[in-house]
């Protein structure tokens, strides 16, 4: 494993680690989209299936959800 491949391995799990801390739900699913989306570059970079797969199922609902939340803005927004 490379010195690259390590220090992507640890920003994954920082970017997931700040995502944890935002209260907000939106920039909750924002980071840890992020971190997920590292998380299949770090996989690929493995050769970790488990590692891909993992992050490219969070990363569909983690778009769900953020797409979800603008709508549902855009809805309230719109009824004011």
């Amino acid at each position: 494993m490379t010195w690259f491949t390590e220090a992507l391995g640890y920003l994954a799990i920082a970017t997931g680690f700040f995502a944890i801390t935002k209260k907000d739900m939106g920039a909750f699913r924002l980071w840890h989209l992020i971190s997920s989306f590292l998380y299949i570059i770090y996989g690929y970079l493995l050769q970790s299936s488990p590692l891909i797969i993992a992050g490219v199922i969070f990363c569909i609902i983690h778009l769900y959800h953020l797409r979800k939340l603008k709508t549902n803005t855009k809805n309230k927004a719109r009824t004011l």
